[in-house]
């Protein structure tokens, strides 16, 4: 899987609005991301994703695929949406495949852990929020701009979700295709990603904290399992 598109599983929560009166409900937002190599531009994706204790669900509506994903445990589930049909993958299924690809190929950079961001000392308004911006360089080349709200409300509220994010991708496949965003000093309302020439922008649409039917985390009865040909 290329870096750009495991952040963009992985990479995430990076906005958040929520009243204090609901601090006890799910987390749910909004981004789009845009992607362009070289001078071609691709659409508009949107990208859903919900939080329940330690499940995760990510949609690309557009793409007609969702996965769930046990932050703990790493199990998943895809789902192929306009087919009905699903693939299962274990946790430790993965990590045998990780074993095997650093035995393979050695440890190289995507398996180092991910290096702090650095500070750059220019500011700007991005959505309303004054931001400082930090820049971060990862696997093979990665690099990465981030606008970070540092009076963005509840942040210190809303970095133990950050944290058990962060500590996810650390344990994954690729702990260097994304920096650890509970490290920085707020919340990253915009993301410019750039690895040989392939950009990719995530900016917050929308996000609420709201109870979230555990139902969405399950496998759906009317789907089948999909296999590979």
């Amino acid at each position: 899987m290329q870096l750009l598109g495991w952040a963009r599983l992985t990479a995430a929560l990076f906005t958040l609005f929520f009243s204090t009166a609901a601090l006890r409900a799910d987390l749910v937002l909004q981004q789009q991301t845009t992607e362009t190599t070289g001078a071609e531009t691709n659409a508009v994706e949107t990208v859903v994703i919900k939080v329940h204790g330690h499940q995760m669900r990510l949609d690309e509506p557009k793409q007609y695929f969702s996965v769930i994903i046990d932050l703990d445990t790493r199990d998943s589930i895809t789902l192929f949406t306009n087919i009905k049909r699903y693939l299962k993958r274990s946790g430790a299924d993965i990590q045998q495949e990780l074993a095997a690809e650093k035995l393979a190929h050695g440890t190289n950079d995507t398996f180092a852990p991910a290096t702090p961001p650095v500070d750059t000392g220019r500011s700007r308004t991005v959505a309303g929020y004054q931001t400082e911006i930090y820049t971060w360089t990862g696997a093979q080349g990665l690099t990465e701009a981030l606008w970070v709200a540092t009076n963005f409300p509840n942040y210190e509220i809303i970095r133990p979700e950050l944290v058990k994010l962060d500590r996810f991708n650390a344990a994954g496949p690729h702990p260097n295709a994304q920096p650890e965003l509970s490290r920085l000093p707020g919340m990253v309302v915009k993301n410019l990603a750039n690895s040989r020439g392939h950009e990719r922008t995530t900016t917050l649409v929308s996000a609420r904290l709201e109870p979230v039917d555990p139902s969405v985390f399950e496998l759906p009865a009317d789907y089948s399992p999909w296999t590979p040909k």
